[in-house]
């Protein structure tokens, strides 16, 4: 979170808790392993974002509200859906992290990062 560049910071985050949440499905929600630091740590991601320009978004707990609350709805995406489809992603990982990636940034007023 503090040295890696910090778009890949969140997809590499991102395909860690999809990776998670695809193998051990009866894990549907982190709630629990929401701590302080996860918290602070993820506050601390999207305000690198927005320092890097990535994002717009001023408020970095919003960031990671939005990431949060919009990565249940894609992890309930059925593998086949129509929103999934990303050009070059291999697999149902890859293909839900491109699309939660791309979501979160512009939703929090960047720019398609594949473009």
């Amino acid at each position: 979170m503090e040295t890696a560049p910090p778009l890949v910071a969140l997809y590499r985050l991102t395909e860690i808790v999809f990776d998670l949440k695809l193998s051990h499905r009866f894990a549907v929600q982190l709630s629990a392993a929401i701590t302080p630091a996860v918290l602070d740590g993820l506050d601390l991601l999207f305000a690198r974002l927005r320092d890097a320009g990535a994002i717009t978004a001023a408020d970095p707990a919003w960031g990671r509200q939005v990431h949060l609350a919009l990565l249940h709805e894609v992890h309930d995406l059925p593998a086949g859906s129509p929103t999934l489809a990303s050009p070059g992603a291999g697999d149902e990982v890859e293909a839900k992290v491109n699309l939660l990636v791309r979501t979160v940034v512009g939703a929090l007023g960047g720019s398609d990062p594949h473009s």
